[in-house]
């Protein structure tokens, strides 16, 4: 059942309403009901099995930990054994054809045919999300943090809460406790709130990004047809589709949340107003970033194997570039893990995970050499056209990035870059996909929304201030242009969240 389904939304208004009827005390376990359903509504009844396994094991593994486990030894491999045990779930569903892919493209160097065969197996739904979520629970555990829930029921709950196992976010137990389990009172507010979003993440999914889908995938598909300006706006126009898809999932997810009375963490604060490549990642997929940092790049950096070559790199490197050294090898760890999460691909190895590190590293290096330069040019760095100078720069960065994710292989991305410096054919314009004005009247409200809460204004409770007449309008066309311009009805496949697949 995917989120933007009608059979969703009517999900949704059945559950909210039994969620307010249940008993105070016991909304959470109905909770705990509904997730179950949806993920039994999702994918076959089967795969609920690595769910439950994935939900003992971390119950087991954090309650022996905290309440057994004595001696710093007995601490380590209680937690080896725990991680090993959801780890080896996820790496064997979503990772065990990158072996023969390697070996047979390897061969190929050589013009040896492995014939190495792929598997495929079916993963249960957001198998990525909730092992993460459940993998940094149990290290918090182990760092005692905070002590490990007692109750089944309710670490279940934690694990599989149906909206964020979609897409995300990555949640921290000590975040979702209180949002879960704690009683909530029934708020008018609450529910109009999450249902201007929803609509909101709709417009974004199904009139900007489903789109635009067409026109990038057939450029990209036929990347040999086309050339010039045609690469350079297919991939512009990707850029907007994978922001209005990623961000418009989890306005529906939050939305969703607020109806129940809980609010989640923001995934996105307006990237596409970032000044720099640093400040981008900050704002895109929040979550993710936050959760790589404090459980891959800041616990290497604390290993005594990166203590001491941070003092070797310091002796034979001299301070300034010793101090470095250590930090630009431990990020390069968490982007090369980030890129293989998106996918078992090299294309997402390398654009998601490798050039991201590169565009870092330069910056780190070279940062303090270009704001001499722009001083001693006496550019004036506090104006607007300053500001869209750096936002428009970070933009097409990015952009650069998205040519690689968008093309079939690595390999054929080169043939794409390529095919930028060649002049194109203006006929080939009538062969691509029509994009309505739709598009460019809702990117329009997703800029201005976006602005807004890049100058941290409120805009849900802006919004829900105004005149009941104004809100009601504004709601209408939003409605309207779902209805009337959206992407949906037969042949269209409403699972097909780009992110959704990692």
């Amino acid at each position: 059942m995917s989120i933007v389904s009608f059979s969703f939304l009517v999900f949704l208004l059945i559950t909210v309403i039994c969620y307010y009827i249940f008993p105070r005390k016991y909304r959470w376990s109905f909770l705990l009901i509904a997730s179950i359903l949806f993920f039994l509504l999702s994918c076959e009844w089967k795969l609920l099995l690595y769910l439950l396994f994935g939900i003992l094991t971390t119950y087991i593994g954090t309650n022996y930990l905290y309440d057994k486990c004595k001696t710093k030894k007995q601490k380590k491999i209680t937690l080896f054994v725990t991680l090993f045990s959801i780890l080896s779930i996820l790496c064997a569903l979503k990772y065990i054809n990158i072996f023969p892919i390697t070996l047979n493209a390897f061969g190929n160097l050589f013009h040896i045919n492995f014939h190495f065969g792929t598997v495929s197996l079916l993963a249960p739904l957001g198998l990525s999300y909730y092992t993460l979520s459940l993998t940094g629970y149990v290290i918090d555990v182990y760092r005692e943090a905070y002590e490990p829930q007692k109750n089944i029921l309710k670490h279940a709950l934690f694990s599989c809460y149906y909206p964020i196992m979609i897409s995300g976010p990555f949640v921290r137990y000590n975040d979702m406790k209180k949002e879960l389990f704690e009683p909530k009172e029934f708020d008018w507010n609450n529910l109009f709130q999450g249902f201007y979003r929803i609509m909101y993440g709709l417009m974004k999914k199904l009139v900007i990004a489903d789109l635009l889908a067409p026109f990038v995938r057939q450029v990209f598909t036929q990347y040999n047809n086309f050339t010039g300006f045609y690469i350079i706006n297919a991939v512009m126009l990707y850029a907007i589709q994978i922001y209005a898809d990623f961000s418009g999932c989890m306005d529906i997810v939050n939305g969703a949340s607020k109806m129940y009375g809980i609010t989640l963490i923001e995934n996105f604060e307006s990237p596409f107003f970032s000044k720099n490549l640093s400040e981008f990642w900050r704002r895109w997929h929040i979550s993710l970033g936050a959760w790589a940092k404090d459980y891959i790049m800041y616990p290497l950096l604390k290993s005594s194997l990166f203590q001491n070559l941070g003092k070797t790199c310091k002796k034979k490197f001299g301070k300034k570039i010793g101090k470095k050294i250590p930090t630009l090898l431990s990020i390069f760890i968490l982007w090369f893990l980030i890129g293989l999460w998106h996918g078992a691909s090299y294309k997402y190895i390398f654009a998601a995970g490798i050039l991201p590190w590169i565009y870092l590293t330069l910056g780190e290096m070279f940062g303090e050499k270009v704001n001499s330069i722009t001083k001693k040019l006496k550019i004036k760095t506090e104006c607007f056209s300053f500001r869209l100078f750096q936002s428009f720069r970070t933009f097409l960065l990015m952009c650069f990035i998205w040519l690689f994710a968008c093309a079939p292989n690595l390999g054929s991305s080169l043939t794409i870059i390529k095919n930028i410096f060649i002049m194109p054919r203006v006929g080939l314009l009538y062969e691509l996909p029509k994009l309505p004005m739709v598009i460019l009247f809702a990117s329009s409200i997703v800029i201005v929304v976006d602005y807004l809460k890049y100058k941290n204004i409120d805009v849900l409770n802006w919004f829900s201030k105004q005149n009941i007449w104004f809100r009601w309008i504004i709601l209408f066309i939003i409605i309207f242009s779902i209805l009337i311009y959206g992407a949906y009805g037969p042949g269209y496949n409403a699972s097909d969240f780009i992110y959704g697949g990692f």
